[in-house]
């Protein structure tokens, strides 16, 4: 059986990572915990789980999982957030690759969690991304962008068929402090990068997204926290754009 690798990035999740460990060891000959600082039981209860709890300070994600990637001893390497659960069917999917490995690089779907949710709603937002991967032949980069696993040429990617279970939610002030360093970092990549955001999108981006979200992307059936949701992720994505007219209106004397 090939031997696999999981690593998880941490700060302050006491709260989330037993349940999240507690699949991963299922699979995981190795786990590393990359925390950048934690200040309650994140490395204590990570390394009740066996885990290799490595100190590095935050630069931003892409970088973090970079330095998590090269903790890794083995080829076989599982990204996993510390919010993010292996469903059970999926744990034994993983097995399976471990047994006999037909592709270099697999992806996964993952599926929000709601308060309450037992397992994800069928109207569920989900992601489908290359998360189990061979790191001699795909590696996530180290640059200003979100985490993403950069696919080596000619690296054959399948799909597994099970589900992450993703559980984001803990509460709107935790929600709001992570949604404000994300921004951040955006608009750390947008000026790194020359992107621009006019007016007129500031002026529609909140409208527009709220539409998306709880009407095409039906979260209005997932009931008042469908509501908060499309709400929320509306205004974060308004944030983003603020934030580079924030700086714009800031700097553009200064050029």
């Amino acid at each position: 059986m090939e031997k696999l690798s999981v690593y998880i990035l941490t700060l302050n999740e006491q709260a989330r990572l037993p349940r999240t460990l507690e699949a991963a060891v299922k699979v995981a000959d190795e786990l590393i915990v990359v925390d950048s600082g934690s200040t309650d039981k994140t490395c204590e209860i990570a390394q009740s789980y066996g885990a290799k709890v490595i100190f590095h300070k935050w630069k931003n994600i892409s970088s973090q999982k970079k330095y998590a990637e090269e903790q890794c001893c083995y080829d076989l390497v599982l990204s996993l957030d510390a919010d993010e659960v292996l469903s059970d069917k999926l744990i034994q999917e993983i097995l399976s690759v471990k047994e006999n490995r037909l592709a270099d690089a697999y992806k996964i779907k993952i599926a929000d969690m709601m308060p309450g949710d037992k397992k994800p709603s069928r109207f569920a937002k989900t992601y489908n991304l290359e998360r189990l991967y061979d790191k001699t032949k795909s590696s996530m980069p180290d640059d200003l962008t979100h985490d993403r696993i950069v696919l080596g040429q000619g690296v054959k990617v399948a799909q597994l068929k099970h589900l992450v279970y993703h559980y984001s939610y803990l509460s709107l002030t935790k929600t709001w402090e992570k949604y404000n360093v994300y921004t951040d970092e955006l608009l750390k990549t947008a000026i790194a990068t020359g992107k621009k955001y006019s007016l007129f999108r500031l002026i529609i981006e909140f409208p527009y997204q709220f539409l998306r979200y709880y009407f095409l992307k039906r979260m209005f059936l997932r009931g008042r926290f469908g509501f908060i949701n499309a709400v929320t992720i509306s205004y974060f994505r308004f944030l983003k754009i603020a934030k580079w007219q924030e700086y714009y209106l800031i700097n553009k004397d200064k050029k």
